[in-house]
């Protein structure tokens, strides 16, 4: 049973239904660029947050000097704030606006699946990765839409965006108490959006990631072998302030012969194409490897 909502909870909850409106109404773009003038402030101060960006972009862009190093955790620190302060935007604003401000290409990948068949979307900590749970408004899709998620310590605020993701066609399943639901959900045809790229702990399988081992979660590979449906890779790349571009990847098989190792194994190639072909739109600020003394 959760615990009661503590007042602190209630005046969160209260506060945002307070700013839900004008943040509605903000242009997007506007939000975009106050996010990336604090990302630069942050830049500037952030020391401990610097070093991690920086330790993070050597190892996957280690054909870089360092300058052009330095050049792209700038942009990484802006990006990652006006895609952060963004979502409090597109996750309120009408589906005719929603519209205006993303674009969807390779949904063929999504239409070609069986009537039964339902797929892994593979997603990443980058851009306005907020949007995606939103993506149904922008095709003609006929399979429904979820996505694994870590409900929010706030129960009031976790509930409130489990139903607007809802009432935008998108279903959340609690990262733990909704394994079963989620899987039910994909047995039956759906469309399941699972984070690759977070360090899973002991719950994940320890393998390299740019050479360096990490810990990656194992569960869209089960998944895939379980219910015999592909793995699709979903990116979300900036364009211009305020506006994304949402790209559905070549589906990727994962063959029942593999171990839960070298199933995981095989999105790895795929992890780091997009990672390193977007660093400037993956949230870097978070040490995925794990490193100690990086100052």
């Amino acid at each position: 049973m959760r615990p009661k909502p503590s007042i602190s909870d209630k005046f969160a909850y209260y506060a945002l239904l307070i700013l839900e409106k004008p943040f509605g109404l903000m242009p997007t773009s506007w939000m975009w660029r106050i996010g990336a003038g604090l990302g630069s402030i942050a830049h500037l101060f952030a020391i401990k947050r610097k070093a991690i960006v920086l330790a993070n972009l050597k190892l996957v862009h280690p054909e870089l000097p360092d300058e052009e190093i330095t050049a792209l955790s700038k942009k990484v620190f802006r990006y990652s704030f006006a895609n952060l302060t963004s979502a409090l935007n597109t996750g309120f604003i009408s589906p005719e606006r929603f519209k205006k401000i993303a674009t969807i290409s390779g949904t063929e990948h999504f239409k070609n699946l069986a009537p039964n068949q339902g797929c892994i979307m593979l997603i990443f900590h980058m851009g306005n990765w907020e949007i995606l749970s939103r993506a149904n408004l922008l095709f003609d899709n006929q399979k429904p839409f979820g996505s694994m998620f870590r409900p929010l310590n706030n129960p009031l605020i976790s509930d409130y965006i489990t139903r607007n993701r809802k009432r935008d066609g998108c279903q959340l399943f609690a990262r733990k108490r909704g394994l079963i639901e989620a899987s039910k959900f994909l047995r039956d045809g759906g469309i399941l959006g699972i984070l690759g790229d977070q360090f899973s702990g002991n719950a994940g399988v320890k393998l390299p990631l740019f050479g360096m081992e990490t810990s990656i979660t194992p569960l869209p590979s089960i998944l895939a072998q379980k219910y015999d449906c592909p793995i699709i890779p979903v990116t979300v790349q900036t364009l211009a302030p305020g506006k994304w571009q949402i790209e559905i990847k070549e589906p990727i098989s994962i063959d029942k012969k593999f171990s839960k190792s070298e199933a995981t194994e095989q999105i790895i190639p795929n992890m780091e194409a997009i990672m390193k072909e977007h660093s400037a739109d993956i949230f870097w600020l978070h040490d995925l490897w794990k490193r100690k003394n990086l100052l």
